[in-house]
């Protein structure tokens, strides 16, 4: 059977990149795999997928605030 990954999260110390002519960005990552094992990796996003990743962990941030007591 295959490894397949379970969850990817941000790579500590890694820096978003954006590339103004290919008009996408790329944020590094690190993909967990079923097995334990860890890969390096990058999200590369298109300006549109940008912009939707903007507005969903704007309202993340929104909800943890809340969550906190502070306001938005």
């Amino acid at each position: 059977m295959p490894v397949r990954a379970t969850h990817a999260t941000l790579s500590a110390g890694g820096d978003a990149v954006y590339d103004p002519r290919a008009r996408q960005g790329s944020i590094p990552v690190k993909f967990h795999l079923d097995d334990g094992s860890i890969l390096d990796g990058a999200l590369i996003l298109t300006s549109v997928e940008l912009e939707h990743l903007y507005q969903q962990t704007s309202r993340l941030v929104d909800a943890h605030e809340r969550a906190l007591g502070g306001t938005p």
